[in-house]
Formats: C-alpha cells, structure tokens, sequence
C-alpha cells in the first residue's frame, strides 16, 4: 500500500493541529493550583474517567462510542479556543458562532483524508445517541474534581462565594437534567454526588 503526497501532507497537518489543541488552556488548574489545564488533560480524564464508571455503572452503553467522543468533544476548541461557562456572570457571547466556525474549518481541511473526525463531532453535537449524551454529562463533572483537587484555586480566582456558587450549580443542573441529562441517571447521581462535594469544600473556605 503507498499514499498519496496529498495524504501524507494532510497527516502531518492533523499532527500539527493535535499539538495545537494540547496548547489550549481552561480555566482550571492542576492541583499546583498554578498550571492550567490543557485540552488534551481534560480529553484524556474524560476519556479513562467516562469509559472506566460506564463499564459497572452504565453497562447498557457502548464505551467505544463513549471513548470516539470524549476523543473529539472539545476539539473545535483548536480554533475556537476554550469558553469560560463558570464565570459567576456567565456571558458565553459568540461561543456557537466560534465552534460552528471551527468545525467548518476542520471539515474543509479533512473530509478528503480523515472524514471520521469532522463527523464524530457532529454525531457528539447532536446529542442524538445516549453516549454522546452520557458524555456531555460527564464533561460537567470533570471541573467539578479539579477544583477539589487544587484546592478551590479557580473558585477562589473566579471570585465565587459558597452563595454564587450556589446558584451557578443550581442553574447548571436544572439545565442538564432538562435536557441532555434526563435519561442519564448514573452520570446524573455523580454529578450530584459532587456537585454536593464542592458546595461542601466551598462551604469550608469561607467559614
């Protein structure tokens, strides 16, 4: 088998853009409480964390399908760059604008080549499988464990009281069990389950 030279360049492009998406920073922090998060930690956690509590809690899904789109859930964010949504004010402005934008752009650069790529993230944004949205769940419960794990940092940095904190979790929840939540009851009792360790952790730093 030999590939084209149009192929070969389209390889070492994807690599490129793959180094590139592990340079995207979050808002949070590792538990030095100094060094931010890149994208590809985040996918990695995501990936491992959601596939290993699906096997024993949600064995009806398919974890290749959850591993496909943890792969690929954030990778818009190569050109779009990351969204800060925990912001106390939460003003997520042209954040669709961007993406959509973005995923144009990685179609357009590798439908000829690796079209996989472009449609997994479709098949993710629609939501239309209950892995695509047991994963969106599990990506709200990520931060979640690293704001434990550093300490509060990013809470602290964001300017949350135990109060806005609160209220952004409370609104956060009554948005996913809305939606992409309500037919994902393990996931659902996790997010909770930390949701109500954070409130807790939160609760501590300002007594």
């Amino acid at each position: 088998m030999s590939f084209s030279r149009h192929f070969i360049t389209k390889t070492i492009d994807l690599s490129r853009m793959l180094l590139a998406f592990g340079l995207i920073e979050r808002v949070t922090h590792h538990e030095d409480g100094i060094t931010k998060e890149s994208d590809t930690t985040h996918t990695v956690m995501l990936g491992v964390m959601a596939c290993a509590f699906a096997r024993d809690h949600a064995p009806h899904l398919d974890l290749g399908k959850i591993a496909q789109f943890a792969l690929v859930h954030d990778l818009v964010e190569v050109y779009a760059g990351d969204t800060n949504t925990f912001a106390k004010e939460v003003h997520h402005g042209d954040k669709e604008t961007r993406e959509k934008d973005a995923l144009l752009k990685i179609q357009t650069e590798f439908q000829d080549t690796y079209p996989w790529i472009a449609e997994t993230i479709q098949e993710y944004e629609t939501l239309s499988s209950p892995e695509a949205r047991y994963v969106k769940v599990f990506d709200k419960i990520l931060p979640k464990m690293s704001h434990l794990i550093n300490g509060g940092v990013t809470v602290h940095k964001l300017g949350h009281t135990s109060e806005s904190l609160k209220i952004w979790v409370a609104a956060q929840l009554a948005k996913i069990e809305s939606t992409y939540g309500s037919d994902q009851e393990a996931a659902m009792q996790l997010y909770k389950t930390f949701a109500i360790e954070l409130q807790m952790f939160v609760d501590d730093m300002h007594t």
